[in-house]
């Protein structure tokens, strides 16, 4: 009997341990479609077992018959499966109905599981219910510490977007844009700016007169450029997420690039399984925002006869220029792509057009591009893959702006057609029988049909791999990228009349830019489990990056006849500009991020760059970051006290960053030019254009990061919060040289400057039903600078002909410097001014240029205090309602626009503001338009116009419903009996459908400066966004 027992307890206690004992499962991870799923974390409950799923979906992991395997992943249902005598378990993910939102991310080079991130990065992935125009427009809202402004609503124009605040103030404050490992072509004001002076600049624009000593109205850069938009020629339906890359251990990895941040976009690819094909297109409708109040014909006829009683402004005509020149803009988008794969190959094939009107009449713009994206192993360790798109971007709406502006300005008693059904030009100079005008806003009809301006932009971006993985831990990988870049412009300017003197026509410009952009990395991949607590995924690499740039411009005037269009029909034809510049750039890099039980991190980036733009003596700059991550929610105090708690990880992190682009291509080297004006023994000869500075050195920032991340409450309370402190040091700017030199600037290190903010997001699931849920995404940031150093007192750069921009020690960054307006005396209808002393004066300070900069006070900056949005999402059943708030406070904007249309004193006699009609007229009306005749009227200056005053300074703060979408998705059950559809949605979506500002002009968001941070704030007669309502419908089978 004793023995019975013991052979029964012995075998009892075997098939215990045998129970008990590891073995190794083996499984793949789907998604509802199929579809594999990398980077899925499989864990053993209890323990501190882990990995993640590879590209393919697959795992493999040790586990005993009684432990329980975790799958989880953000945005999935966590899934607890019994492991108990099985050796494979496959699954399928479901995607949370609380948390639709990827987080597998990109961070240079190679990916990550957010959860794991200890650098500052923030992912986007775009829906598919509303049509953008470019990349760019997409983030607007989306991230915190992303500031997006909309520059204006001229299409295909450049708009204004940083990543924490300026960070440079000689160079551009643009992110570095990599586009599937392809750090694209610049994205500068510079690089993107189109001549649109058909050849010469009106004589009238190159005097630079001045409206009361200070005005835009004459600017060439303004008026005789468009900065188009580099990214509106990428087809955003193509994208499938975006990653922007914040703090120093995020960009540390793209060295000299990565000083104002870094974004990453990653395009669609395939999958293995049936072949997928998606269809969509888009119908929108687009009107401006709003209309500027202007004077009739006999309002003009009565203004201008006051002032000019001797003048002739005769009444009769009352011609409304604004509604002659807009229209109703109809677009329309259409776009495909077929994805798929096998198990070994997985491509995605699209091609898209879009067909874009302005709502200035004859402007348009089309887009046309396609994309191929293949990967295919070649063996169980040998991957290959190329990514390649094809981009065209007609765009013929150049001279939008220049027409709006010239509605705007033209006087409104005079017509559009002559008695012969001809456009109107006026019997002199343009204007007549008026007595003074404007000749370059002849006729802003006729501006709109006789000239053709446009660019052409041509550009093919690719990169292709081969990848060796010796092991399934290790991987060996070569890639090589290419951006070219090819942009030809042609600007015809129309035949006019002979009368119309100063004014540019009969003459056109072709200019052609060839742009070349050469990647070549190499890297070494790591991801390694060393026992069961210690994680390590390290990358190791090196960079070669070359860039060409061809530019050739050419002009012709004396056209035979207006339907010769080229400079080749001219009859006379010159060469305005032809050159050729080079960089190079050579980096070695290496990351190593390492987890000791998924608990403690720590992320080690070093890179150094060699770059070609500097003297050999400082041409390598090395880029360290460190960062470490302490995931509490893992420790037990946390898990016993706090059990709601889902996550929460605590992050720090520090690292330099640098931009060599800030200089120019031979910023450290003489440059010589040929001087054709004068000879010496009867030959031309070369002649210094820039002096040389041996001791020119790279702009350093070093970054400071302090982060927590928060998920709760089962996944429906997320939290983000970073604080960062940025330093620049050795800032360039554009210094005086003394006066034995020769030459009046060089690019000197003489600035230091600091940056910091909060960056904050909150991401809520406020009803999770069955048939109903509701989500809300909270963005807040604030940013403000100081220049810390700076080698001389108070400067302004390049008043007479730039932004009035102030930089001076111990002050934000591109301050307004402006006289101070004291309103109107209501005893007298005079201006007040007030001075430093805090006198009030009835003299305009400017006006006494000895004391003139004494008298200017610092007047703050276009940066906004804090800036946000609010994004809602309602789902009922198949429907889906979303809506986005845009939220900016503590900006200030120059109403330049304003400015002029209170100008009745210049030559021009453009039209005027309604408000011009509530001047004073009698003692004691109260008013803030002056008697037309005034102290601070000087000659022909009316120093009360001038931008360089506080009158036109206005608060832009702003609150506006940016989108508001509505989906229907067809139902899967009634889909599936088509045996056609497998996806059908429809939708409706308005944009800038209300805007709460106090802001008095049109709209409070945009920019004339373009995408140059430094200079925005002014609204210069700019063309304000539109209201647009877009119509779409997007298929799947």
């Amino acid at each position: 009997m004793k023995t019975k027992l013991y052979i029964l307890l012995t075998l009892l206690v075997c098939s215990l341990t045998a129970f008990a004992q590891d073995h190794t499962i083996t499984g793949k991870v789907l998604d509802e479609n199929g579809q594999p799923l990398s980077l899925i974390s499989v864990s053993v409950k209890g323990t501190h077992k882990a990995v993640n799923t590879a590209d393919d979906g697959t795992y493999t992991i040790q586990a005993a018959p009684n432990n329980t395997l975790v799958f989880s992943f953000v945005g999935y249902d966590r899934q607890n499966i019994k492991v108990g005598n099985r050796s494979q378990i496959n699954i399928v993910m479901k995607e949370s109905s609380s948390m639709k939102m990827q987080d597998l991310v990109v961070v240079g080079y190679s990916k990550v599981e957010r959860r794991d991130l200890t650098g500052s990065v923030s992912s986007v992935k775009p829906k598919d219910n509303v049509s953008f125009q470019s990349v760019d427009q997409m983030l607007q809202g989306r991230v915190p510490g992303l500031f997006m402004s909309n520059s204006s609503g001229q299409i295909g124009s450049a708009n204004v977007l940083t990543i924490r605040g300026i960070s440079s103030i000689m160079g551009d404050n643009n992110p570095l844009y990599v586009i599937d490992g392809v750090p694209i072509y610049g994205t500068d004001r510079s690089s993107n700016s189109v001549s649109t002076t058909g050849g010469s600049i009106a004589g009238i624009a190159i005097g630079g007169m001045q409206t009361g000593g200070g005005s835009l109205t004459y600017n060439i850069d303004l008026n005789n450029s468009f900065e188009k938009n580099p990214l509106s020629n990428l087809n955003p339906d193509d994208i499938e997420s975006i990653e922007i890359l914040k703090d120093a251990f995020a960009t540390a990895i793209y060295g000299s690039r990565g000083a104002a941040g870094v974004i990453l976009i990653t395009t669609k690819k395939g999958f293995k399984g049936r072949t997928k094909v998606n269809v969509g297109y888009t119908l929108g409708i687009d009107r401006p925002l709003g209309k500027l109040d202007l004077l009739n014909g006999d309002q003009y006829s009565q203004i201008y006869s006051l002032y000019y009683p001797k003048g002739n402004y005769p009444a009769g005509y009352n011609t409304d220029w604004l509604d002659a020149v807009t229209r109703t803009a109809v677009s329309h988008g259409v776009n495909a792509s077929v994805s798929g794969g096998s198990e070994k190959t997985d491509y995605f094939v699209s091609l898209s057009y879009d067909n874009n009107e302005s709502y200035i009449i004859n402007n348009d713009m089309q887009r046309y591009s396609a994309r191929l994206n293949l990967n295919t192993s070649l063996s169980p360790k040998w991957d290959m893959g190329v990514s390649i798109s094809l981009n065209r971007l007609n765009n013929n709406a150049l001279s939008a702006s220049s027409i709006y502006s010239a509605a705007i300005k033209k006087a409104p008693n005079l017509p559009i057609y002559d008695e012969n059904g001809d456009y109107y030009y006026g019997y002199y100079y343009g204007y007549s029988p008026n007595t003074k005008g404007s000749a370059e806003s002849y006729n802003p009809v006729a501006m709109a049909y006789i000239n053709d301006e446009g660019v052409e932009d041509t550009r093919v971006i690719g990169n292709g791999y081969l990848e060796y993985k010796p092991f399934s831990w290790l991987s060996l990988r070569s890639e090589i990228g290419t951006d070219i870049y090819n942009s030809f412009s042609s600007i015809r300017k129309g035949d006019l009349p002979d009368n119309l003197t100063g004014v540019v026509g009969n003459q056109a410009q072709e200019t052609t830019k060839l742009n070349y952009k050469t990647v070549v990395n190499n890297l070494i991949n790591i991801n390694k489990i060393f026992g069961r607590d210690h994680f390590v995924q390290g990358i190791i690499g090196q960079s070669y990056e070359y860039t060409k740039e061809r530019i050739t411009s050419v002009a012709g005037s004396n056209f035979f006849s207006p339907d010769l269009n080229g400079v080749g029909a001219a009859q006379t034809k010159r060469v305005t500009s032809a050159y050729m510049q080079q960089s190079a750039l050579f980096s070695a890099f290496a990351r190593l991020n390492y987890q000791y039980k998924h608990t403690y991190m720590l992320g080690l980036t070093y890179r150094i760059d060699g770059s070609s733009r500097y003297n050999r003596n400082h041409r390598y700059l090395s880029t360290p970051s460190v960062s470490l991550g302490w995931r509490l929610s893992n420790e037990k105090f946390i898990k016993e006290s706090m059990p709601f708690i889902n996550e929460l990880k605590l992050r720090g992190s520090m690292g330099l960053s640098s931009k060599d682009g800030n200089n120019s291509y031979y910023g450290a080297q003489a440059t010589y030019v040929l001087n054709q004006l004068t000879t010496y023994g009867g030959k031309s000869y070369l002649q210094m254009s820039q002096p040389g500075n041996e001791n020119l050195r790279w702009e350093k920032t070093y970054t400071y990061d302090a982060g927590l991340d928060l998920d709760m409450f089962d996944h429906r309370v997320k939290m983000t919060l970073d604080y960062y402190y940025k330093k620049t040091t050795n800032m360039l700017f554009s210094s005086d040289l003394p006066l034995y030199t020769g030459y009046s600037k060089e690019n000197q290190n003489i600035a230091d400057m600091s940056n910091q903010g909060l960056d904050f997001q909150l991401i809520t699931t406020n009803i999770l039903t069955k048939d109903f849920q509701w989500q809300t995404i909270l963005n807040l940031s604030r940013a403000t600078n100081k220049i810390l150093k700076l080698n001389f007192e108070g400067n302004q750069l390049d008043q007479a002909n730039s932004s009035f921009k102030y930089y001076e020690e111990g002050k934000p960054v591109a301050q307004w410097y402006l006289h101070k307006w004291a309103g109107v005396d209501p005893a007298t209808g005079d201006p007040l001014w007030q001075y430093k002393d805090g006198t009030l004066s009835t003299t305009p300070p400017a006006a006494d240029y000895t004391n003139s900069q004494a008298n200017k006070f610092v007047c703050g900056t276009a940066l906004p205090d804090f800036y946000g949005s609010m994004t809602n999402t309602l789902m009922y059943k198949d429907f889906e309602l979303g809506f986005m708030f845009n939220f900016c406070v503590g900006s200030k904007m120059i109403n330049s626009t304003r400015a002029t249309l209170l100008n009745y004193t210049s030559e021009d006699a453009y039209n005027l503001s309604i408000d011009i009609m509530n001047m004073w007229q009698i003692e004691g009306q109260k008013t803030d338009i002056p008697k037309l005749n005034n102290k601070s009227v000087i000659g022909q200056y009316d120093y009360t116009t001038a931008v360089t005053t506080t009158r036109f300074l206005e608060n832009n703060s702003y609150l506006r419903l940016k989108t508001i979408t509505l989906t229907y998705n067809f139902p899967r059950t009634l889909l599936s009996r088509t045996k056609f559809f497998t996806q059908l949605k429809v939708f409706a979506t308005m944009t800038n459908v209300f805007t709460l500002t106090k802001y008095s002009g049109l709209d409070p968001e945009v920019s004339a400066f373009g995408s140059s941070a430094l200079a925005a704030g002014y609204d210069n007669m700019t063309m304000p966004q539109s209201r647009s309502l877009q119509f779409g419908v997007r298929a799947s089978f």
